[in-house]
């Protein structure tokens, strides 16, 4: 009995042990190839494309990430005592401030080189994995500051479940919700039969100047900051989006609530799991060398995001299973999903009020960038105190069974 309970327990995390080493080889081809095809291209005296070395080193380091955590679930796999050992992330403020500052530092390098191809190519991908991993780490830091990770094999667990299993799931829904919104959105149209006509004729002016024609593109500009397109994109993107997003980010936690020592470790987990997937994510959009430095800059934010929602999800994910109380788990999630859903708003409206600028469109669309920055800049303060709230609450809820961590002197917090 004994040995079929050791199996069971086991068997999940050979499961996932195989399912990071497949996806870590996986990443690791495609930037090999990447890599190689560069290469070439370098050979050949053409231009090497910025995207193709920058995916290169980031793939790469991806794979690092995933081949650990395969090894750490094989090892609770082999029952080594080393997997069970809890972990906590220890860094002194002053580490703290130099990841920031080296941060700030490449990011600024990075900009200023993006638009130079005479060694875009060659340096960006070397600034890539600081300017992304330093910003999710430094908030995972103050996020999970003397609270437990849990043992080493849950921890990356759930790092290797945010980088494989739940982008892959997340891609699968958000398409299956994209085609049904586009289905709706062409049965409307169908009961409308001006609208028909308007479209039926645009596409016939497309096809006869040519897709990729600046007169076709002009012609298709104004409908691109319609107001059903808007209203469109902001119910996928800022409703449907964040709803599949919040529930399924915190796979990981869902999946070991059971075996938790405290709601402190599902905060911190859920914490590790934003970050893994904010990871995901932002190393997939890196490859554009024109706005590297602005979009890593904001994608910072973005991080702070899921970090703090996945926080709070894994908090109460843990709470409802030890309690069997929901109705804090349906409050934070709707929560969650609010901030979420707000901030995906804003950023699609300062996109569209961009494009109507850009086309000289009159009205207030093209008019409203600065208040959005105003709100952008408050929701992202927002989520960094409920973020380092969250983190003093959690440590207050320690139990003498989860001791916090021994700090050197040098990195107490006098605040604690």
């Amino acid at each position: 009995m004994d040995h079929l309970q050791r199996t069971q327990t086991h068997l999940p995390s050979l499961l996932t042990s195989i399912l990071f080493a497949l996806c870590g080889l996986l990443l690791l081809g495609i930037g090999l190839l990447m890599g190689f095809t560069a290469l070439m291209t370098s050979f050949s005296g053409e231009s090497v494309q910025v995207g193709q070395t920058i995916l290169f080193v980031a793939f790469g380091f991806e794979a690092i990430l995933l081949f650990t955590a395969a090894f750490f679930t094989f090892q609770k796999t082999l029952s080594q005592p080393s997997a069970d050992q809890t972990s906590f992330i220890i860094v002194s403020r002053p580490q703290i401030l130099v990841g920031m500052f080296v941060a700030a530092s490449v990011i600024l390098i990075g900009s200023l080189i993006g638009g130079n191809e005479q060694v875009n190519w060659l340096l960006l991908p070397v600034l890539t994995i600081p300017a992304i991993v330093l910003p999710l780490g430094v908030l995972l830091t103050l996020g999970t500051h003397r609270l437990p990770l849990g043992t080493r094999w849950q921890s990356w667990s759930v790092l290797g479940l945010s980088m494989t299993l739940v982008p892959l799931l997340l891609l699968v829904v958000e398409a299956v919700l994209g085609i049904l919104l586009f289905i709706i959105v062409i049965a409307y149209m169908s009961f409308q039969p001006e609208l028909v006509s308007k479209f039926q004729a645009l596409a016939q002016q497309i096809l006869i100047l040519g897709p990729q024609s600046e007169a076709a593109q002009d012609l298709l500009s104004p409908f691109l900051t319609n107001p059903e397109v808007i209203i469109i994109t902001l119910i996928y993107l800022a409703i449907l989006v964040p709803t599949m997003e919040e529930l399924l980010k915190p796979l990981g936690i869902w999946l070991l609530a059971g075996r938790l020592d405290s709601i402190a470790q599902g905060f911190t987990l859920g914490a590790l799991s934003g970050a893994g997937y904010a990871l995901i994510e932002t190393v997939g959009v890196s490859g554009q060398a024109g706005e590297w430095g602005s979009l890593l800059f904001t994608r910072i934010g973005t991080g702070l995001l899921h970090i703090t929602t996945s926080g709070l999800m894994g908090t109460v994910i843990v709470f409802a299973w030890r309690e069997r109380r929901y109705l804090p788990l349906i409050g934070t999630y709707l929560l969650a999903v609010l901030l979420h859903g707000l901030w995906n708003a804003v950023a699609m409206l300062y996109t569209f009020s961009t494009l109507a600028k850009l086309l000289h469109q009159t009205g207030r669309l093209g008019t409203i960038q600065l208040p959005l920055i105003v709100v952008m800049s408050f929701l992202a303060v927002l989520l960094f105190l409920i973020l380092i709230r969250s983190n003093q609450r959690m440590r207050k809820t320690l139990t003498p069974s989860v001791p916090e961590p021994v700090l050197p002197p040098e990195t107490m917090d006098p605040s604690a």
